[in-house]
């Protein structure tokens, strides 16, 4: 891998995020209250054929196809080979700026309006035509279902052969949100998953649980993972320092959050474990070659930790 190829992809990565991110207005109301997602992973292979698999999900609005390349340039060269998994959000009604369209997305995203109103239903008091409340609380409506559906996802890899460790769950913008909210939630702790890899995310508010506990979509009878096996993944947040999307504020709370929590927890300083935040100053939500590169080595350091 080349500084000429990181440049080239980098490109035609961020062209998207400009024209399908960074562009797009900021207010977004999801109009569906069931947040279903598939059984299906993405990737339905008997076995695993290399030993090491990087799960790399999509932002909103966004395809997944679209960060095949971007994906290969984070593994290329890995010892033993890793697979690609790129699984594809269900699209779903949205309202975005006023207008009626149907995107891929995870959960309801904490877009730039987050931090100042909340999304409710029309009908919600105080609530004018398009949704607005007006509230200072958010919370991302479907969060909870979404980690129960990344849970499963890592059940299936390692009925397929993924060995402990052998996993990094990476994302970029609302697929790094999801990605950060499995790393802060005990749900999705499985042996497999060696670390999570944020990029532009944040962590989603989940909302009041009120629901009985669920099975994971797409787990089989006997996945389960016992309490005392369950362990906290090490994570990278990889932020930029003008990013108007996801702020860097956002992510020092999540990242003193999953510290705390860790630390509660005491694995805090276990390598294993650590929560870094690294913020490329001069960038917004655009990716830099600063990102590529920090990701590669960390991801390359997780898979021979874990395989040897």
């Amino acid at each position: 891998m080349t500084t000429r190829d990181v440049d080239r992809v980098l490109r035609r990565v961020n062209r998207r995020i400009e024209t399908g991110i960074v562009s797009m207005p900021g207010q977004a109301r999801c109009l569906e209250t069931t947040w279903d997602h598939p059984k299906t992973h993405g990737d339905e292979r008997e076995r695993i054929e290399a030993d090491a698999t990087l799960v790399f999900l999509h932002g909103f609005s966004d395809e997944a196809e679209h960060w095949r390349e971007f994906a290969q340039t984070l593994v290329s060269g890995t010892p033993g080979g890793c697979d690609i998994v790129l699984p594809g959000a269900p699209v779903r009604p949205f309202v975005v700026g006023g207008v009626h369209r149907h995107v891929g997305a995870w959960f309801e995203p904490r877009l730039n309006h987050r931090s100042d109103v909340e999304w409710s239903a029309v009908d919600a008091p105080g609530a004018d035509e398009t949704g607005l409340a007006g509230s200072k609380v958010w919370k991302c409506g479907g969060i909870e279902p979404a980690v129960r559906w990344v849970d499963g996802l890592l059940a299936n890899l390692e009925r397929r052969g993924a060995k402990p460790g052998s996993v990094i769950l990476a994302g970029f913008s609302q697929g790094a949100a999801l990605a950060l909210a499995a790393a802060a939630n005990d749900t999705a702790w499985r042996p497999a998953l060696g670390g999570v890899l944020c990029l532009r995310g944040y962590l989603p508010e989940r909302a009041d649980v009120t629901e009985e506990p669920q099975a994971s979509p797409g787990t089989s009878p006997g996945t389960e993972v016992r309490a005392e096996e369950k362990r906290p993944p090490a994570v990278l947040m990889c932020q930029g320092g003008r990013d108007e999307v996801a702020p860097t504020s956002w992510a020092r709370v999540a990242a003193e959050e999953m510290r705390s929590a860790r630390s509660s927890l005491g694995v805090n300083g276990d390598s294993d474990s650590r929560v870094e935040l690294t913020v490329c100053e001069d960038r917004g939500h655009e990716l830099c070659a600063d990102d590529v590169w920090r990701a590669r080595w960390w991801i390359r350091s997780r898979l021979e930790r874990a395989l040897g």
